[in-house]
């Protein structure tokens, strides 16, 4: 084995376990974006439901495994914040997710390349 053809070794490995990376990333933002969206969704469907209620409803909020008594527009005012959160998770996630892709996508095309012209080089 030459030279060259080590180093085109470990180019191909480099750019294999990159896009690998790449890939595991990706995946690894999406189901957060997932999770965050499922407790965001939740969120708002139970202050949709607080809010159908007497404000004078005694109302609890769990804490671990016990429940908490907690007021009624304070339940729902952290319920809000949690919404306002979950969505600035997401729009940071959102960034991360864009940025993985375009490093798996930079990388399948320099792999793609290097392919090409490794083929070039034996057909000439």
């Amino acid at each position: 084995m030459s030279i060259n053809e080590q180093a085109l070794g470990k180019i191909i490995n480099d750019l294999q376990n990159k896009l690998q990376e790449a890939n595991r990333m990706v995946a690894s933002v999406q189901a957060q974006i997932q999770t965050r969206e499922r407790e965001k969704r939740l969120s708002e469907l139970t202050n949709k439901e607080l809010s159908s209620i007497d404000t004078n409803t005694v109302t609890y909020k769990s804490v671990g495994k016990m429940f908490v008594q907690e007021p009624l527009p304070s339940l729902t005012k952290e319920l809000s914040t949690r919404v306002s959160e979950m969505d600035k998770d997401v729009a940071a996630l959102d960034k991360k997710r864009i940025y993985w892709e375009r490093n798996k996508t930079e990388a399948q095309g320099n792999l793609q390349e290097l392919v090409r012209q490794i083929q070039q080089a034996q057909g000439a």
